[in-house]
């Protein structure tokens, strides 16, 4: 049989890793529901996937496990990659046919719960936040926290429908606004929509930043961390990030990632655990991502280590033993930033992106209606900008936000340009681990 190397839902980052299977002689399969992008930093090229195979919906398991059968009994199955939540389950599954290392299907679903993590947390001392479902909470008669609450769904993807409440009134005015507002991406809002389900945590204190790993059958080979840029006028909008990220607090952030990992039985695959870290007090996760930074964060991991990241990502999915000697290597520094439309705007229009700018891509095609609000989902395009240090790389990229062109005028400083971070992320501080 061929041996074949299988992407579930083919899209952003993912044509790298294909890229790198179809160098390794691999036979590539995609099962996509979306088709193959056609243009762009992450244009999928003519030749590249050798069978291409349409999925209905995401949400139809019947068929998808037919699927993932039938490329059990037609191929040697050698590698499988995903990125999007609703494809993870599916893939663990093909994983434990095929005989490759993984997180097995039923774990993988049970990570995907966020009501189901936090309370596997607290059961192993690893949280103190309190959580309720949303179905709970909404017999409540008084507000049991002392602060504020993250209503999100249990089972979301890209910080959709994420509202932060402080109050019973608030509480109902959010669930009210999860069955109205509109997820824009149909992906996205298929996967959010047949959970139903959302849950209200507690919110924790700090900072918002992410720990990127690499974890080969139980070993956990850390990238670094990842800090945060968030809409000035909303912090639950994440707008950007910057990689690597010496945070002070790093070495006690890592060894708590790691025992997270171990609690939730994680032990295989790229991951990220994005945590609120406060100055003093306990970290807290507030998400678990069992895949790879999304969007273009191969790409910024590429250029802060000087590889090209895919392959570490290809050999793990192969469930071979990645070479981590990079991540003794000096680092540069790299951001990634979300772009969101002005103010007003009603209708997508051709951008243009300053020269230092890298991978530069349009979320929404031109013409494309507009929601006319500054959720993440509405972001417009994504770029990448890179610098020998930390101080530089956040000039630049806060630069080249106000100088790239919606409609032929700069996006400057107009409100849904202004970002929030913390006042660590622009500094040159030392790597604490």
């Amino acid at each position: 049989m061929k041996q074949a190397f299988v992407l579930l839902e083919l899209l952003n980052h993912m044509v790298l890793v294909a890229k790198e299977a179809k160098a390794r002689g691999h036979w590539v399969v995609a099962l996509n529901h979306d088709p193959l992008r056609d243009s762009g930093p992450f244009e999928v090229p003519e030749g590249l996937v050798d069978e291409l195979i349409t999925v209905d919906s995401w949400s139809d398991r019947e068929q998808i496990n037919k699927l993932v059968t039938d490329l059990h009994a037609r191929y040697d199955v050698v590698g499988t990659y995903a990125a999007f939540e609703a494809t993870l389950p599916y893939e663990a599954a093909l994983r434990e046919l095929a005989g490759l290392p993984g997180n097995g299907e039923r774990n993988v679903q049970h990570v995907l719960d966020k009501a189901a993590v936090r309370r596997t947390l607290r059961g192993a001392g690893l949280s103190d936040l309190r959580s309720a479902t949303l179905s709970d909470a909404l017999t409540w008669t008084e507000w049991p926290f002392q602060g504020a609450a993250i209503l999100k769904p249990a089972n979301g993807t890209g910080s959709s429908l994420c509202f932060r409440v402080s109050s019973l009134e608030e509480l109902r005015e959010a669930a009210e606004s999860t069955r109205s507002v509109t997820v824009v991406n149909p992906l996205m809002k298929e996967y959010i929509h047949r959970h139903g389900e959302f849950v209200l945590e507690e919110e924790a204190a700090g900072e918002l930043l992410s720990v990127e790993s690499l974890v080969d059958r139980g070993e956990v080979h850390v990238l670094g961390l990842t800090g945060r840029y968030v809409l000035g006028s909303d912090a639950v909008v994440e707008m950007g990030l910057q990689f690597p990220y010496h945070h002070p607090r790093s070495a006690e952030i890592i060894e708590k990632a790691k025992a997270i990992h171990a609690a939730m039985g994680i032990v295989h695959g790229p991951t990220q655990i994005e945590f609120m870290v406060p100055l003093e007090g306990p970290v807290e996760l507030i998400d678990f991502n069992v895949r790879s930074a999304g969007t273009a964060s191969v790409v910024t991991f590429s250029e802060a280590f000087d590889v090209r990241h895919e392959v570490a990502l290809t050999d793990l999915a192969c469930g071979l033993t990645p070479d981590v000697s990079f991540l003794k290597r000096p680092t540069r520094f790299s951001t990634e930033m979300l772009l969101l439309p002005p103010p007003g705007a009603t209708v997508m229009t051709e951008m243009t992106f300053p020269e230092n700018a890298l991978c530069c891509r349009l979320t929404k095609a031109p013409g494309a209606p507009l929601s006319g609000r500054a959720d993440q989902l509405d972001a417009v395009a994504m770029i990448v900008v890179t610098a020998d240090t930390a101080a530089e790389v956040h000039t630049a990229a806060l630069e080249a936000r106000r100088a790239t062109l919606f409609a032929g005028e700069p996006l400057g400083d107009n409100p849904n340009n202004r970002l929030s971070s913390s006042p660590l992320i622009g500094q040159n501080l030392t790597r604490q681990y």
